[in-house]
């Protein structure tokens, strides 16, 4: 059986269609991330709010930069009641889990 084509018809490269589609993904979880960025402050304690960043949003999970252990154990302490208001601003159940990390905190509209 042969497959015969017409000249005109075009292929796309399959790195084409992976960019397309990882483009809109990310827009949309970077979005996201941006948004949590934004009401960080309000749902936060200031002091702790000061000395963490949410940094990274994968699937259901929020990375968050902390500046010290100490700040990331009272807010292991907190995870339960941060990810409930989160929901509650966000306006839907999208984060499930948070985990912490030592990295960089810059303030709103740093680094």
């Amino acid at each position: 059986m042969t497959n015969q084509r017409s000249p005109n018809e075009r292929f796309t490269h399959i790195s084409e269609v992976l960019t397309r589609v990882v483009g809109q993904i990310r827009r949309e979880t970077d979005t996201e991330l941006s948004r949590i960025q934004q009401i960080w402050q309000q749902v936060l304690d200031p002091v702790i709010a000061e000395n963490s960043r949410p940094a990274a949003l994968k699937n259901d999970i929020l990375l968050v930069h902390v500046a010290s252990s100490t700040v990331t154990q009272q807010m292991r302490f907190l995870t339960p009641d941060i990810i409930e208001q989160l929901n509650r601003v966000l306006g839907d159940e999208r984060i499930g889990k948070i985990q912490y990390k030592m990295g960089p905190v810059y303030p709103q509209g740093g680094k």
